[in-house]
């Protein structure tokens, strides 16, 4: 499937991204918005990659670390 936009396909992997907040909900990095881990896998995994599948995309947030999210959000600011 293609996208016409980085909103559409922002919006496609909503889902994975409800996943990722539930699994963080347990541990001290509940307050991690799909925003940051969207800027954060933007910037540091999938800028240098080429041909990513939706799959590697939901894999990615999946597995990211927060700590590493964390880390970088205190880089920005």
């Amino acid at each position: 499937m293609e996208y016409n936009s980085l909103t559409e396909l922002y919006i496609s992997l909503l889902p994975a991204f409800k996943v990722k907040k539930r699994l963080l909900g347990i541990t001290e990095y509940n307050n991690l918005q799909n925003e940051d881990i969207w800027k954060y896998l933007a910037v540091n995994k999938w800028k240098e990659s080429c041909n990513l599948t939706i799959s590697d995309m939901v894999n990615d947030i999946i597995m990211v670390d927060a700590e590493n999210i964390i880390n970088y959000k205190g880089e920005l600011q």
